[in-house]
Formats: C-alpha cells, sequence, structure tokens
C-alpha cells in the first residue's frame, strides 16, 4: 500500500515511517510542505495519506482538498495528524476532506488499525468504481445495440402506405422494443390484410421475432395466399426460430376485394369483435387455434373464421395488454368497457379509446404492451388491380383414391398449379378457400359420412374430429375427383368436385347452416365466394363458377 506522509516537521516523518514500517507498510513517501506533497501526489497516486495540519506553506485544511480532487472517483483516505483538540478543529479537518484523525503523539496500534480500516473502504470503492466502468461500458454499449436494432426495424417492419385510411390503430410499447406487432399489406386482387399479434413478453428478445414475420407475411399477401397457408408458414418458420418457452399469438384478417366480406384466423388472441352501425357487438371471432411456434405443423387445425358483413360495421382487435391493463386497485379492465365505450360512441376512434384506458390506469406506466387496431367495412376500390388474364384455355383433372386421401392434402397443390397461369394469382386466397370447402366437404359428408350437428359444443368438435380420423384410417375404397376448367372467352373458372361416397342431403345442410354457428357452414361460404353454385348426382358432385 503507497502511503503518502505530509509533515513539515522531520522527526514526525521519521517517527511514521518508522512505526508503519514495523506494521509491515514499506512502500511508504514523504513530503515536507503542502507544495510537495500535491506534486508528488500526481506522480506516485498514493493509496492513504497521513497529513499534517499546520504546515508552514500550506495548511492541511488546503491541501486535503487538492489531493481528494486528484484522486478523482476513487476513494483515498486522507487521516490528519494534529494535536489539536478542539471540537471546532476535529470538524473542520472532515469538512476540507479528511476521513479521520490521529493526535499526537501517535499511538501506533490506533494508527495501524486506522490505517487498515481505511485500507478495506478503499478496496471496496476501487471495486465499486471497477464495476460502475463496465457498467457504463455496457450502457454505452447497450445504446448502441438499440439504435442500430432501431434503425432495422424501423427499415425492416414495414407497411403499405397506401392502406392507412382504411385503418384505424395505436400502438403503446411497454418497454423501447414492442413485442406486439401490426402489419398490413394490400392483395393482389384489391383486397387488404392485416395482421395483429403479440409475442411472449416484451422489450428486444419478444421484439426480434419480428422481422422473420414480417419479411414472410408481406412476401404471402403480395402472393394473396390465404390466411390458414400465412398461419401455416409463420408457424413453421416462428418453431424453428423461436425458444421452447416463447410464442407468437396472432390473429390475421383477409378483406375481400368487396371491402365487406373478410377471413380470420385466430391463434390465441383476444376476441375480434364485430360492431354494428350503432356500436352494438354483433359478433366475436374468439381464438380457434394455438399460438404460432408451439405445434408441429401436422397437429394445427383449418379452421378459418368468415363473415359477409355491411357497409359501416366495425371490426376491432386488441392485444392482451389492452384488456389486463390496471387501475390503482390492481383491476384489470377487461372487455365489458371496450364495449361499452364503443356502444356509448359509435364512432369512436381507436386513439380515444386509448384515452380510456389511460385514464383508467391513471396514466401509470402499462406493464405490457397495447395494441389496437379497428377495420370499418367499406369500398376498396381505390385498390383495386388491373391484371393481365391468360387467353389460353387449361383444364386440371386430378383424381384421388382412397390410400392418397389418406396420406395427402391436395388443395394446396391445386391451387399452386391454377395459380402459376397469368392472372390467376390474385384469386388465390379466394380459390384456396373454395377448393378447401369443397374438398372437405366431399372427404367429410360425401365419403365419411360424418354429421356437422356433433360440433355443437367443445366436446362434440373432439369427437367429430376423433371420428373423423377413426374413419379415414379405415378407409379401403373411396375416390375424389377434382377438375378446374378455364374458359377464356367467358373468362371464367369452372371447379367441379365429385365424390364416391352414398352422397348426402345438401338441401338439408344448407337450411341448418347459420352463421352464428360454428357447424354447417361450408355451403354458405362457396356461396359467397362463388358466382354460380350447382350441386348434383344427390349432393356427389359439386359444380363452382368464379368469373375472372
Amino acid at each position: 500500500m503507497r502511503i503518502l506522509i505530509v509533515d513539515d516537521d522531520s522527526l514526525n516523518r521519521f517517527l511514521l515511517l518508522h512505526m508503519l514500517e514495523q506494521k509491515g507498510y514499506v512502500d511508504c513517501y514523504e513530503a515536507e510542505s503542502g507544495h510537495e506533497a500535491v506534486s508528488l501526489a500526481k506522480r506516485i497516486n498514493p493509496e492513504l495519506v497521513l497529513l499534517d495540519v499546520m504546515m508552514d506553506d500550506m495548511s492541511g485544511y488546503e491541501v486535503a482538498p487538492i489531493l481528494k480532487g486528484q484522486a478523482g472517483d476513487i476513494y483515498l483516505p486522507i487521516i490528519f495528524i494534529t494535536a489539536l483538540d478542539d471540537e471546532e478543529s476535529l470538524v473542520r479537518c472532515l469538512e476540507v476532506g479528511g476521513d479521520d484523525f490521529v493526535a499526537k503523539p501517535f499511538n501506533k496500534t490506533i494508527l495501524a488499525a486506522k490505517i487498515s480500516a481505511h485500507a478495506r473502504t478503499r478496496e471496496l470503492s476501487k471495486k465499486s468504481y471497477e464495476q460502475n466502468q463496465q457498467l457504463v461500458f455496457y450502457r454505452s454499449a447497450v445504446e448502441r445495440e438499440h439504435k442500430i436494432v432501431e434503425h432495422i426495424f424501423s427499415n425492416a417492419v414495414t407497411n403499405d402506405k397506401k392502406l392507412l385510411p382504411y385503418l384505424d390503430f395505436t400502438l403503446m410499447p411497454a418497454t423501447d422494443f414492442n413485442g406486439d406487432l401490426l402489419l398490413f399489406s394490400a392483395s393482389p386482387n384489391g383486397g387488404l390484410y392485416y395482421l395483429i399479434g403479440d409475442f411472449t413478453g416484451h422489450g428486444l428478445a419478444a421484439a426480434i421475432g419480428a422481422l422473420p414475420v414480417s419479411q414472410a407475411f408481406h412476401t404471402m399477401a403480395s402472393k394473396g395466399l390465404s390466411v390458414f397457408e400465412m398461419a401455416q408458414t409463420l408457424n413453421e418458420t416462428l418453431l424453428k426460430l423461436l425458444p421452447g418457452d416463447m410464442f407468437f399469438a396472432a390473429a390475421i384478417v383477409h378483406v375481400s376485394s368487396s371491402g365487406t366480406r373478410f377471413e380470420i384466423w385466430n391463434s390465441g388472441m383476444p376476441d375480434l369483435l364485430l360492431f354494428d352501425l350503432y356500436g352494438q357487438v354483433i359478433k366475436r371471432f374468439g381464438s380457434q387455434h394455438m399460438a404460432l411456434g408451439i405445434l408441429e405443423p401436422h397437429e394445427m387445425g383449418k379452421d378459418v373464421q368468415w363473415h359477409q358483413g355491411l357497409v359501416g360495421e366495425r371490426l376491432l382487435a386488441f392485444s392482451d395488454g389492452v384488456i389486463e391493463i390496471t387501475d390503482d386497485e390492481q383491476n384489470m379492465l377487461g372487455e365489458e368497457p371496450i364495449t361499452d365505450w364503443v356502444a356509448q360512441k359509435a364512432d369512436i376512434s381507436v386513439s380515444e379509446l386509448f384515452e380510456h384506458i389511460t385514464n383508467f390506469s391513471h396514466n401509470t406506466d402499462p406493464l405490457d404492451d397495447l395494441t389496437c387496431v379497428s377495420y370499418t367495412c367499406q369500398s376498396l376500390s381505390a385498390l383495386a388491380r388491373r391484371q393481365q388474364v391468360t387467353h389460353v384455355p387449361f383444364n386440371l383433372n386430378l383424381t384421388l383414391d382412397a390410400e392418397t386421401i389418406i396420406e395427402t392434402d391436395p388443395v394446396k397443390s391445386v391451387i399452386n398449379m391454377v395459380c402459376s397461369q397469368i392472372g390467376m394469382y390474385g384469386l388465390h386466397a379466394r380459390l384456396f378457400t373454395l377448393v378447401s370447402e369443397l374438398y372437405n366437404n366431399a372427404l367429410d359428408h360425401g365419403i365419411l359420412q360424418l354429421d356437422s350437428n356433433l360440433k355443437h359444443s367443445p366436446e362434440g368438435f373432439e369427437a367429430y374430429f376423433d371420428l373423423r380420423m377413426q374413419r379415414l384410417a379405415q378407409l379401403n375404397q373411396a375416390q375424389i375427383t377434382i377438375t378446374l376448367t378455364y374458359e377464356p372467352t367467358q373468362r371464367r373458372l369452372i371447379i367441379v368436385v365429385r365424390d364416391s361416397g352414398a352422397g348426402f342431403d345438401y338441401q338439408q345442410y344448407s337450411k341448418q347452416a347459420d352463421l352464428e354457428n360454428c357447424f354447417g357452414r361450408g355451403i354458405q361460404l362457396v356461396n359467397e365466394l362463388s358466382d354460380s353454385v350447382r350441386y348434383f348426382e344427390s349432393g356427389n358432385a359439386v359444380e363452382v363458377t368464379i368469373n375472372v
């Protein structure tokens, strides 16, 4: 330990040196004046100072603050050596920067004890200083990394600006980075897509998944894929990317070119609320699937919700942070106040909703990210795109036997083949939904003879799919034929699906179908998506026409 002894009396310096050597302190330096002490301290960087109070050139009271200033942020113990014993003098020693004092004549034991004590304090100070420097460096590095990531995010997570007039939204991250995600993009057929999602947690770790999700979403939207295909692709991507304890809840909405019909995929998000023109909830689109990034591809369901709306109806979606925000007494907001606010003012904006939310929480910082988006059914004619349509007729005929039916799902392959033709890619989402419904109706009702009435309850859903798997596994002889014919002169696409089953009473199923139920809606959906529908052969075959 380097010790600086400052005293204008040579005898005192000698006595102190001798005492310190006896206690093992051999790295000691002497200064016979205040000026010499200041100069020497700059060179040797002492770890402790024994400082006399009364000196001719500079008093210890003057020297102490200078030495403290030279030491910087590291603790430099200064022990005053004084013959003064009045209270005022001792207090002044401490006020000018002294940390302790010893009285003359010196007590070797007490002096050694004080030096040892202050040496320990200095070591703690050095460690604290070093740790603080590391923290400063780390903070600086993190801030720089955050700026880089923020720059990347601002350029990578982008949305189609021409859709801004059609969507009303607000995002409020709980930290610098948003674990919630809102994406929107125009579809090739003149409609639009949007996605609202919520990664596990919040902050940088939660936001990092936004990059691959954004890229995949916009790529798929440009191809006009169905919401099921989007969810399937995102699930596979995130399953590979995310750690086991992280997932992505998401709702994907596709609004058709009419601006009034939409399809919804909900994986673990709160209910999407549909309001009528008067602000009353007329339908809820709840979660029907696990959050993305959890299930293996073959474990994913295919159920997609849809609605044919009216101009002025409003679809409101929000992340769970909105309904889980709390007030001062830790009461959660919930869904009911939101519906009440909309009912009071049917044209309430999302920003006004957020004002109510912040008032509820008394403007406290949210613990989770908050996101809300609203779409009002309206004409999307301004988004319409003129597409070049092929003038070459084509015919695609696919026949599936029992083995092929069990092992494969042909829908995706069929749609990809059709949409590879010039001008057909804009029909992808519409065709996918149509062919999926037609194929599944042929398989479930025509061949497997399943009854949709089983789907009255969650238990019924499970029983339905258990029975479906059983009958599919036992299938020996069956045939489904899918034919797609394009007639360029009429600019129409004709789809025929025929099955070898016993047939079904499609007229009765049409009567049972109820848009408010979770079953029996396939025929109504087909009617909505098609320009004409014709059933024949006792329900064994259906012909659908789409004007291109």
